[in-house]
């Protein structure tokens, strides 16, 4: 082997030649053996090397690297070598040594103004989809780092100048950046080189510190389903009716044995987590699932997927579907409250469980496979009232008008689980609502989103399969204080809202006659009881991945990325709200900046009186967008991390023309 020049190969042995054929930015490049370094003088070995094909100037820079290039292989690399008597000499002082390598690489280098390494994921964040960009300017030892976010805006500068961007120029590195993403499945750290006209591509790795987790839930899967903290009971009926109707049929269904006995669900944090291990084997059918996997278990890059099941099957299902919920609504409606006996209120709520599984059949497939699928087709909010009910509308509605007495005797509730009491049980609660704050002058950046007719048909079945969810919830609720009076009045309770703190099974050892176990002690009931409401209050990370939380209520508090998309332009100044609950609605005063990710469609009448909204996410089944576009509340969407980096009660100012948030008090870092 001589000195061989590297052509682009998709086959090829080497990295660089196969990042050539994918069109990436890579400097010329040739590969030396051991015997053209051993069989040759200094001077003749320089001279071959002076023969080289030259593309930059009459300065020449090398970078030597040993070994073939393979994504696990570690490798020396020795930087700026001058001159053709520094290459050579280098080349002799590797194949000099005892454990030398058969051959080499060596790489053209241009004279550089700026040089660095950019991320297509956040190395040290697993949650945050950002590019990550660090680099030094030429003559300089000053690191800079530079933050985009999954829309390619700059988010976060360590230099308020931002000479790095200046000199490099952000198209260019945002161009590398979906280079990079578009020939490589895994986040990829690439080693750039800018020399004043082009960026140089000089090797990339996969991201080493987001490494491939052994096991990954998530909370943000679901579309809309489990959103905020969920009692320990509502939490077992859900999982349960959700893993029996849906994930079990669903597994069965593809054959899918390694996830036969696994469970797709577990409470941490107050909150359902859905095990990622189910998105894995789903995003080749489903791409609208990626979003809820690690970086790391990803397909970026573009696979053939199977067919589209085409219109006739997709009415197919919507018309299967139709007729679930039509009979769970029939047998709904005929269900009395039973007699509050002991055997009469058990079979009340096993007639009730049976509904809430058949339901689940449904919601699983809307929820987790249909909307994540359609809505990443969609730039704009959908029409609020594809998202929700009736009743609902009508009390945002009331609200707007002014009458905000209206809401006093709805039965509304802020939550599907049992636990949460209707404005009707409630006046005080009532009373706190106020009407709409402010409309903007401005026209709303965007307009509500049309849905297709299939698209409409699906969304249909969301808002109907989540209505009904709410009135199954509501039956419980009444059945479950009337269960919990018994057992308070036989002593095995100390109040009947504890039954909301009883995991199923332990609600059914209490109702067979027999004491409440070890586990479910009035100081355990009581104990569940602060975690679930702390846990309301301060929210939960997005991810779990081999026991580490991610994301927001992560424990990783950063300096804030505190820029979104605009949705309606406008301005407000007040106090940041973050929400994350329905305990935290009524901590909502006019004018406050509420800050919100997902969002329960039953919370929009307590957002309303919001100054103005600031959205984590950008998903155009998120009703807090829909209530911002309709009623014009200046409002920005896609702020990834502003759940992560804000606190309550600072005071803030939101630009939502511009899409920032500027608070007045600095975070720290933790």
């Amino acid at each position: 082997m001589g000195i061989e020049v590297l052509t682009a190969d998709a086959q090829g042995s080497e990295n660089l030649q196969r990042w050539a054929a994918m069109g990436l930015p890579v400097p010329p490049s040739w590969r030396v053996g051991r015997e053209v370094v051993q069989d040759n003088s200094p001077e003749s070995l320089a001279q071959q090397l002076r023969a080289l094909p030259r593309m930059f100037s009459e300065d020449r820079y090398w970078v030597l690297q040993q070994g073939p290039m393979n994504p696990d292989s570690r490798r020396e690399s020795l930087l700026n070598l001058d001159s053709d008597e520094s290459l050579a000499a280098a080349l002799r002082s590797i194949f000099q040594r005892e454990q030398g390598p058969d051959h080499v690489v060596i790489q053209a280098l241009p004279r550089q103004q700026a040089a660095g390494v950019l991320f297509t994921r956040h190395p040290l964040r697993q949650d945050l989809p950002h590019m990550v960009v660090e680099g030094v300017l030429d003559g300089s030892n000053d690191r800079q780092r530079l933050i985009f976010d999954e829309d390619g805006r700059l988010v976060h500068a360590s230099h308020g100048d931002n000479a790095l961007g200046d000199q490099v120029g952000e198209p260019l590195l945002r161009g590398l950046h979906e280079q990079l993403k578009q020939n490589f499945k895994r986040p990829q750290a690439g080693e750039w080189v800018f020399d004043g006209q082009q960026l140089w591509l000089l090797q990339t790795l996969p991201v080493g510190s987001l490494p491939m987790p052994r096991e990954a839930w998530t909370r943000r899967a679901g579309s809309g389903l489990f959103i905020q903290g969920e009692t320990p009971l509502w939490y077992t009926l859900q999982g349960r009716w959700l893993k029996t109707a849906f994930w079990e049929p669903l597994v069965g269904q593809h054959g899918w044995e390694s996830l036969a006995k696994v469970e797709p669900y577990r409470r941490q944090h107050s909150h359902l987590y859905t095990n990622c291990a189910f998105f894995r084997e789903l995003q080749g059918q489903h791409a609208g699932v990626s979003r809820f996997l690690p970086p790391a278990w990803q397909q970026l890059e573009a696979e053939p997927g199977p067919v589209s099941p085409g219109r006739l099957a997709d009415r197919v299902a919507v018309y299967r579907h139709q007729l679930t919920l039509a009979r769970v609504s029939r047998d709904l409606k005929r269900w009395q409250q039973p007699a509050a006996t002991q055997e009469g209120l058990w079979r009340g709520f096993m007639q009730l469980d049976g509904m809430g599984e058949r339901l689940s059949g449904v919601e699983g497939e809307v929820g987790y496979l249909a909307l994540p699928d359609l809505s990443q087709h969609y730039t704009a909010p959908f029409p609020l009232s594809w998202l929700v009910s009736g009743a609902e509308k009508d009390a945002i509605d009331a609200l707007v008008a002014g009458r905000s007495d209206a809401l006093a005797e709805t039965g509304l509730r802020p939550g599907a689980d049992p636990v949460h009491a209707p404005l009707s049980e409630n006046p005080a609660q009532a009373g706190n609502l106020h009407t709409l704050y402010a409309i903007t002058s401005g026209e709303p950046s965007v307009t509500c989103a049309e849905p297709s007719k299939e698209d409409a048909r699906w969304l249909a079945l969301a808002r109907q399969a989540r209505g009904l969810r709410f009135a199954i919830g509501n039956r419980l609720r009444s059945l479950l204080r009337a269960m919990g009076a018994v057992a308070v009045n036989q002593g095995r309770l100390q109040h009947p809202d504890d039954i909301y703190f009883l995991y199923f099974d332990e609600l059914w050892q209490l109702w067979m006659g027999q004491q409440l176990p070890a586990s479910a002690s009035r100081e355990v009931i009581g104990e569940r009881k602060l975690r679930y409401l702390d846990d309301g209050l301060q929210g939960a990370p997005d991810w779990k991945m081999d026991q580490i939380g991610y994301g927001f209520g992560g424990g990783q508090r950063l300096s804030p990325l505190l820029r979104g998309v605009s949705l309606v332009p406008g301005r407000a100044e007040g106090p940041i709200r973050r929400v994350c609950s329905a305990w935290s609605l009524n901590r909502i005063c006019p004018g406050d900046i509420v800050v919100v990710d997902q969002v329960e469609p039953a919370w929009l009448p307590w957002l309303v009186q919001a100054g103005g909204l600031v959205i984590a996410e950008k998903d155009p089944c998120n009703g807090a967008a829909s209530l911002a576009v309709t009623y014009g509340i200046p409002a920005i969407w896609s702020a990834n991390d502003v759940m992560h980096s804000v606190q309550d009660e600072l005071p803030g100012h939101l630009d939502a023309t511009h899409g920032r948030l500027d608070v007045s008090a600095e975070i720290a870092e933790d």
